[in-house]
């Protein structure tokens, strides 16, 4: 019985990983391929593909894992008494690792258009210049917004994706909104749309996982601190894209749970 469900977590834990790793891999992948090279993705076909990566990741890790793939809905299901406590800290490990790998991977595959970048504009990984570079695979807030402007965009963003998801998966809701074969399909409409109308305020995460990881392969190849805090001087701006979307989660969980949900 024990053997099964060691078995059974390292599944789950490996789904979450990879699930995690395919939104990082199509998502950061699209920003790298519209900087490095020729292709010249706008804002509008950028938010698509990460719409789309979240609905192929949710539908490849939903009927394993529950699809969690965000240190910050795990967290929230916890909380909320709807998910084993021994596992949150094997699917966080695996969320993280998992952007970590997929960064890691996109990293390999453009690192010649990197360093050829790096060499036309003479860029130096750690300096400020560098920062527009790893922006490709991290999230910075807005340096010209306040820190909480900031902070408060994350959590609302967090907190309103969190809220309809939750509707989706409501089941009490109508044959059409509780099929489980659309509700994918809606929840990386939802990504599409709120990266669309927030980003130009502010660039989000949603997701610690999708922040830290990159943030962490960053760091260990020539960025350093930089790769944190942005070049900052409030170094406390690192913690935004971490911080922010756990908080909003549970705050957009309780909303629905006191004022929506009739379960």
């Amino acid at each position: 019985m024990n053997i099964y469900r060691k078995k059974n977590i390292l599944k789950k834990c490996f789904v979450e990983f990879f699930g995690t790793g395919l939104i990082i891999f199509f998502g950061v992948g699209s920003l790298a391929a519209s900087k490095l090279t020729n292709v010249n993705f706008d804002q509008f076909e950028i938010s698509c593909i990460w719409g789309f990566a979240v609905s192929i990741s949710i539908y490849f890790s939903s009927t394993i894992s529950g699809a969690h793939l965000n240190p910050a809905i795990t967290i929230f299901f916890w909380l909320s008494s709807k998910f084993n406590k021994k596992k949150v800290l094997p699917y966080i490990i695996s969320q993280i690792f998992g952007s970590f790998f997929f960064t890691m991977l996109i990293y390999y595959l453009y690192k010649n258009f990197l360093v050829s970048f790096e060499i036309k504009n003479n860029i130096f990984r750690g300096t400020q210049d560098s920062l527009n570079l790893a922006s490709i695979f991290c999230v910075y807030p807005n340096n010209k917004n306040s820190f909480i402007f900031d902070f408060m965009i994350e959590i609302f963003s967090t907190a309103l994706f969190m809220l309809i998801i939750l509707e989706f998966n409501n089941k009490n809701n109508n044959y059409f909104l509780y099929n489980k074969s659309i509700v994918p399909i809606l929840i990386g409409l939802l990504t599409c749309l709120i990266n669309l109308v927030i980003n130009p305020l502010n660039n989000i995460s949603l997701n610690p996982a999708r922040d830290l990881g990159p943030k962490i392969f960053l760091s260990l190849t020539g960025w350093g601190v930089l790769s944190f805090t942005g070049g900052n001087d409030n170094i406390l701006y690192c913690l935004i894209p971490m911080i922010g979307p756990i908080l909003g989660a549970n705050l957009g969980g309780w909303i629905h749970k006191k004022l929506i949900d009739n379960s």
